[in-house]
């Protein structure tokens, strides 16, 4: 069942305040690691979808091929941020990582999860939410070291 905009509304706003909740160690205990670590979360984050989907074809369900190759393109994709993240100058780095987090959630919002995926409905609202929150909290602050 997929859930109501409601629903939705209130994953995104989880989301959201996850992200806040977990880039508050981050500049207490990691703060010159801060971008290069969401560097490395944004990689996990694409990630999760096709992992997700894995070993669903051993179960005989119908695996559509695009689709893992979209993911794992989008895997591809990110690690090439976290290599820019810790190459490039703090500031253009942090920049960087702002613009692809504030991209994910398009990829999220518009993701096919189909029926071989073992991830919940309400996932990819509350993952869209934590990418816009972290987005956010890159973009707004001012002192942030890679």
């Amino acid at each position: 069942m997929l859930p109501s905009t409601t629903g939705r509304l209130i994953a995104g706003g989880t989301g959201l305040a996850l992200s806040a909740f977990v880039d508050a160690p981050l500049k207490k205990w990691m703060p010159r690691n801060r971008t290069s670590s969401y560097a490395v979360g944004l990689m996990v984050a694409a990630a999760v979808y096709p992992v997700a989907r894995q070993g669903q074809a051993r179960l005989r369900h119908t695996v559509d091929v695009s689709i893992p190759t979209r993911e794992w393109s989008a895997v591809a994709a990110t690690f090439a941020v976290f290599v820019g993240a810790l190459i490039l100058p703090s500031r253009s780095a942090r920049r960087l990582v702002a613009a692809s987090w504030a991209i994910h959630p398009i990829f999220d919002l518009l993701h096919e999860r189909g029926p071989d995926s073992r991830l919940p409905d309400w996932y990819p609202a509350i993952c869209a939410g934590y990418d816009l929150g972290v987005a956010g909290l890159l973009t707004v602050e001012t002192r942030n070291f890679v």
